[in-house]
């Protein structure tokens, strides 16, 4: 699909830059702000404002929000206030961003603003999970001293990660169980060939697994639960935010909170899916 759009991206890493360049291999007029310290061939705009005003777009990056609600823009020669950048967009311009949270669509709508959240989209949150769940799977076989081969495997929650995960690790000779909460859930995987385990009732039950996998984002691994896991056992935690351990259990194993490793491990093929998504969104709109 060939672009006549011009777009404003701001912020992000280097998914962000790919993005861009997806954008403008196939026709857009692409311009960035805090992307600097990419070596891109994307032009650099230092007047967000302009930038802001002749865009027909406005894309921000996965996550938005960086740390004391500054945009997210680790490659950026100096920090963005979001509350800058908002007051900078005319109102009623189209905007996406990723993983948006609620503060920042309150922001934007007493701006007259509306932020499309791009990885609230069904079609992004299953693509996102193929490149997760393989940087999980890189970590553990970096981490551990054994073979997933044979490995008793135990993956908390069977949403869209854990039904990538399960696969991938079972392909590769391990003993996967997923955790659930729901009875449709747990024929399902008994269905697909894995064992299962009830995610309210996991206290007791993790003794045998050397590698545990969280993809839920509440504290489910309570000090109670983690008090009969092996004393060397890791758990790589996926989840959002402050992860599914709880923060008086951290020294009871071996923790690894792994955010954001589409943008680690594979950008480039992250970068992919957002752009089919933000073109998906863009025609549903009539912009294209």
């Amino acid at each position: 699909m060939r672009h006549t759009l011009t777009f404003a991206l701001a912020g992000g890493d280097v998914r962000q830059a790919c993005l861009g360049e997806l954008l403008a291999a196939d026709g857009g007029k692409v311009q960035t702000v805090g992307l600097e310290r990419y070596n891109t061939t994307l032009p650099v705009c230092s007047d967000y404002r302009k930038l802001f005003t002749e865009a027909d777009v406005i894309i921000f990056p996965m996550p938005v929000m960086g740390t004391r609600g500054r945009l997210n823009a680790p490659l950026a020669n100096a920090p963005y206030k979001l509350t800058d950048l908002l007051d900078a967009i005319p109102a009623g311009k189209p905007v996406y961003g990723g993983s948006v949270p609620k503060m920042v669509h309150e922001m934007a709508a007493r701006r007259g603003i509306t932020v499309s959240d791009y990885l609230q989209r069904e079609e992004l949150a299953l693509l996102n999970a193929i490149p997760t769940a393989e940087g999980a799977i890189q970590i553990a076989m970096e981490e551990l001293p054994v073979t997933i081969h044979d490995l008793p495997v135990l993956i908390i929650g069977a949403g869209r990660i854990g039904s990538a995960l399960a696969p991938r690790l079972h392909g590769l000779g391990a003993e996967v169980t997923l955790s659930a909460r729901r009875y449709e859930d747990f024929a399902r995987i008994q269905s697909a060939g894995y064992r299962w385990l009830d995610t309210r009732k996991l206290a007791g039950q993790l003794h045998p697994f050397p590698l545990i996998i969280n993809t839920v984002p509440s504290a489910v691994l309570t000090r109670n639960v983690l008090a009969d896991c092996m004393p060397d056992a890791l758990v790589i935690d996926l989840a959002s935010g402050k992860g599914g351990v709880a923060e008086d259990a951290l020294e009871l194993c071996r923790v690894i909170h792994a955010l954001s490793l589409p943008g680690k491990v594979a950008p480039r093929s992250a970068a992919k899916a957002i752009y089919a998504t933000v073109c998906h969104m863009l025609e549903e709109e009539g912009l294209l």
